[in-house]
């Protein structure tokens, strides 16, 4: 059976010099290093023989995914699949996020004040995987991402427990990826 393998990564280093929590804010953009550190990983992604990507509309995603196009000569297709998480904290000051949110991020009582939950997060990063392996069956993909959408999906893809211990245990540094054979 020919597999079909993703590269799923997080975006760059941002910009963020107010130190809040973005999420899907606008204009939250590539910082000089995070530009500099996706060039690095574009030689990498180039021994691997990428032949599609696809990003996260959000500024620092797209930003990613055309340094590396740029370098592999692809183009860039966006997917709302790949979004950031929808959080009802975009703005906070991310030491009070840290303190007071974070470990129960993804409780039912933030679900209500309009966050995505767990189960849609996974749901939408699912439907992204199994629309590759139709659309790309057999093929190499890269898809850049957010840090919590890929680890809900690591988690899901896993059969694990998505909780607090998990995402610590798990989660992607700026411009580093997991890969997939699906």
């Amino acid at each position: 059976m020919t597999k079909t393998i993703i590269y799923l990564m997080r975006h760059g280093d941002v910009h963020n010099p107010k130190k809040i929590l973005y999420g899907r804010l606008p204009y939250f953009h590539l910082s000089k290093i995070g530009i500099e550190k996706i060039k690095e990983k574009a030689e990498i992604l180039q021994k691997k023989r990428i032949q599609y990507i696809y990003t996260s509309p959000m500024l620092r995603a797209r930003q990613t995914a055309k340094i590396i196009a740029k370098k592999l000569g692809l183009k860039v297709k966006i997917s709302n699949l790949l979004n950031e998480v929808k959080f009802s904290f975009e703005g906070m000051l991310l030491d009070d996020f840290v303190k007071t949110v974070q470990p129960k991020l993804y409780s039912l009582e933030y679900a209500k004040g309009g966050s995505e939950t767990i189960t849609q997060i996974e749901r939408r990063m699912l439907d992204f995987i199994k629309l590759m392996k139709i659309r790309h069956k057999g093929k190499k993909i890269l898809a850049i991402s957010h840090g919590d959408p890929i680890v809900i999906l690591k988690a899901a893809i896993e059969k694990k427990i998505f909780n607090w211990e998990y995402k610590k245990n798990n989660y992607l540094h700026t411009g580093d990826w997991y890969k997939f054979e699906v």
